[in-house]
């Protein structure tokens, strides 16, 4: 079981694992730290940059809350401040620590970071990056089984049997390792909800919608049988 510890320095407020930083600093949220210490070998673009860091033996995921849609016109990076613990990165540390001790194939928390500023606030997270794995969109280069689909919704519905709703269930936010393995990544704005129908049958939805949107921009290899194959899984 990891060690969680808090800190607080004036505006700044941290939740880390003790067994992966010894101790917690805002310099361990920035790229150009990592850089400087030839620690970053890789990153991803998206809604910003991804940053994947070497840390002694831990190999992490760094990543800077941003917003998307409208509000992102806004204001790209501030949120509300309502508290430390109603923070985004505090949230999706605390979601991710709780599913990790029920078992769940997610990201292990390695450490969040919440900066207040007046009315606002920004926050960052360290996750540990799954090792050997690719998100969907990759694997679905290729033609996959139905045991693949299978297993996938098989997945999918011992989250949603945990009460777990993934706010953002796209094919992108899930990973597969080199073991076949299935992983779901992005937790910000997860919740913990008494299992129902409605969310549940909404979330199926948007990963449904995810597949047919990756179909016409990406060409993915991926039927409407597939989607079937899943459901038989998730239904199991």
């Amino acid at each position: 079981m990891p060690n969680i510890e808090s800190s607080q320095n004036g505006q700044h407020y941290w939740l880390y694992d003790s067994e992966c930083f010894s101790d917690i600093s805002s310099e361990l949220f920035e790229s150009g730290y990592w850089k400087k210490l030839n620690a970053v070998n890789g990153q991803e673009s998206g809604r910003g940059t991804t940053w994947f860091i070497q840390h002694k033996s831990h190999s992490l995921v760094l990543r800077h809350y941003l917003r998307g849609g409208m509000m992102s016109k806004i204001s790209n990076d501030h949120y509300l401040f309502k508290g430390w613990q109603k923070s985004r990165s505090v949230s999706e540390f605390n979601i991710l620590s709780l599913l990790n001790q029920q078992n769940l194939p997610v990201p292990k928390p390695a450490a969040a970071q919440v900066v207040k500023r007046g009315l606002y606030y920004q926050a960052d997270l360290l996750t540990h990056r799954i090792p050997n794995a690719q998100d969907l969109l990759q694997v679905l280069k290729q033609v996959q089984s139905k045991d693949f689909y299978f297993t996938l919704g098989a997945l999918i519905a011992r989250f949603h049997k945990a009460g777990v709703y993934h706010a953002d269930l796209n094919i992108q936010n899930i990973l597969q390792d080199e073991e076949g393995l299935f992983w779901l990544i992005d937790f910000d704005r997860a919740k913990m909800l008494k299992p129902k129908h409605a969310w549940k049958s909404s979330n199926l939805k948007r990963l449904k919608r995810s597949f047919e949107k990756e179909v016409t921009r990406h060409g993915i290899k991926w039927t409407h049988n597939d989607w079937n194959y899943l459901i038989e899984g998730y239904s199991q």
